[in-house]
């Protein structure tokens, strides 16, 4: 039977409407479309991608699933960084406008010899409570570790802890203690801008595995305790000496003496400290902070045992000037090292009683060892004008090689005066 093309448009019209309407049914219910969710749609999703790449090897669909996974990925990647960027620039820009507030204010309060209250605070900073709470305590800590940095040469600031109170940097601190989040740049942060908190919130450091963090803890025990302030710090100070500790103390030490606090007794400490370096550093703390009666008996520790404490003993009476130690000193010369003798030499000089002119020369001549020579050559030459005519008379009755070496040591000590100048 031979279908006439009018007829042929007409079946093939009817057989597009009948799938049409398959489909619709297939997709539609009695309440309207089918809405997928939860596990549905993701079967749904799955479903389709594995009928989209049914008819592929395994290795192309392996192949762009790893290329759309490291698409996505990187994408991802992109919009984080942006967004870290963008976050980055804005706080710099957020902290440079409370910098630019508050900098010379802090400095203003810090600044003053006057203990100001909350309230004078407030008022010099042309604020209130809740305009500083808006911004982040973060911001107020850098600057006020800038404007300590910047003042370092102030033993103590009388208004630090109020101000950092007013703005809620102490609250800051001890909210990070008590989560044990960032511990040791907060105690670090504590004892550079000398701000005490509650000595409980110290007590899960000062024993704490890390050497750093019990270190800087016990540290802050000294200045946050009123009752036993120096408990750990013998524990301490027979630990390892670190580069840091010795100027962190001395910085303690003078924000104590400051406040009026109770001051430790550093020569006993010095004999109850097994550690030597502790112990000539306790010594030489004598110099900044002692009391009358331990520069007095510092004399006594030119012959201890240990050799370093010796050194510092040595050091301090130069740094106090004591004239009335310098006949001590000399008795103890001939009883110490060669280095040791040295220094009592350049701490003679330093005296500069005009006494030792002789005994200058005669450490010269008993001395076997070249380096011991050329100190006490170089101690007579800048001492005064009788040691420098005594130098020239050695000078001219010296031999050709015992010339040249005073040549030698008048040249030094000529040119480091003009380097001075």
């Amino acid at each position: 039977m031979v279908l006439s093309l009018q007829q042929t448009i007409q079946y093939t019209d009817h057989a597009l409407q009948t799938l049409a309407g398959t489909l619709a049914r297939l997709t539609q219910s009695d309440f309207g479309s089918v809405e997928y969710s939860g596990l549905e749609l993701i079967k749904y999703y799955l479903n389709l991608l594995e009928n989209n790449f049914s008819g592929y090897p395994w290795q192309i669909v392996t192949s762009y699933t790893i290329a759309m996974t490291c698409i996505i990925m990187l994408v991802v990647l992109f919009m984080l960084f942006l967004f870290r960027v963008w976050r980055h620039q804005r706080r710099k820009k957020k902290e440079k406008e409370i910098y630019e507030y508050y900098s010379d204010k802090f400095h203003l309060i810090l600044g003053s010899a006057e203990t100001l209250t909350h309230e004078e605070i407030l008022e010099m900073l042309g604020q209130t409570e809740d305009d500083i709470r808006k911004n982040d305590t973060y911001y107020y800590a850098n600057i006020l570790e800038e404007a300590r940095m910047a003042m370092y040469e102030i033993v103590c600031l009388p208004n630090m802890q109020t101000l950092a109170t007013s703005l809620g940097v102490v609250d800051r601190f001890t909210f990070q203690l008590l989560k044990h989040k960032d511990v040791f740049r907060t105690l670090q942060m504590l004892l550079m801008l000398q701000i005490t908190v509650n000595e409980g919130l110290l007590a899960n450091f000062v024993n704490h595995t890390n050497r750093e963090i019990r270190m800087m803890a016990r540290l802050n025990y000294i200045t946050c305790s009123r009752n036993i302030p120096y408990r750990y710090l013998i524990t301490e100070l027979n630990e390892e000496q670190s580069l840091y500790r010795p100027m962190i103390l001395n910085y303690v030490f003078g924000w104590m003496m400051f406040q009026e606090r109770l001051m430790p007794n550093f020569l006993n400490l010095a004999d109850r400290v097994t550690n030597e370096d502790s112990a000539a550093f306790l010594v030489r703390e004598v110099a900044y902070w002692g009391k009358e009666n331990e520069k007095e008996e510092v004399k006594n520790y030119f012959l201890d045992e240990r050799l370093k404490v010796r050194s510092a003993a040595i050091e301090v009476v130069a740094m106090l000037g004591d004239v009335n130690a310098e006949e001590k000193l000399v008795e103890s010369y001939f009883m110490q090292p060669e280095h040791i003798r040295q220094e009592v030499l350049r701490a003679l000089l330093s005296l500069n009683s005009g006494r030792q002119t002789e005994f200058f020369k005669k450490a010269y001549e008993i001395s076997s060892s070249r380096e011991t020579h050329v100190v006490a050559l170089q101690c007579l030459y800048q001492y005064g004008n009788s040691g420098r005519r005594l130098f020239e008379i050695m000078r001219s009755q010296a031999d050709e090689e015992t010339r040249k070496l005073i040549d030698q040591v008048d040249s030094a000590v000529l040119l480091e005066q003009l380097q001075v100048l």
